[in-house]
């Protein structure tokens, strides 16, 4: 059974412009609309990129669930005097909103785990 899963922008880098980690597209995979910016904001023609990952995968925007839960986990790693990318938080938050197992190859969303026990993330390896 494919488990449902939220790609992180590494990930998507990952996939489209290095042809690693494909099998992740084995599982029901979503991505947030932070990612499709991240991965957009670089390219020569993004409006096509955008369209190639709104037709590959469903995305999931902001939601009230979303924004509570990173404010949350801001106010966790701030109190823990961690310093995380904004971005970062929303993605992590929208995982956890929506009960998604989250992939990436970013290591700062180790600390976001050690302070958000339910953040259920898999760091791969470059």
């Amino acid at each position: 059974m494919a488990e449902r899963v939220l790609l992180d922008t590494s990930i998507i880098i990952d996939i489209f412009d290095r042809e690693g980690n494909k099998d992740l597209l084995e599982n029901q995979c979503y991505l947030s609309v932070i990612s499709i910016y991240e991965y957009i904001r670089h390219k020569r023609n993004q409006q096509e990129q955008k369209l190639l990952l709104e037709g590959a995968f469903d995305i999931l925007n902001f939601s009230n669930p979303i924004l509570l839960k990173a404010s949350e986990i801001f106010g966790k790693l701030k109190k823990a005097g961690k310093l995380v990318n904004e971005n970062d938080v929303y993605i992590a938050a929208t995982a956890i909103a929506n009960q998604l197992a989250f992939y990436t190859m970013d290591k700062d969303f180790k600390e976001i785990k050690k302070l958000v026990p339910e953040f259920q993330v898999t760091v791969l390896e470059n």
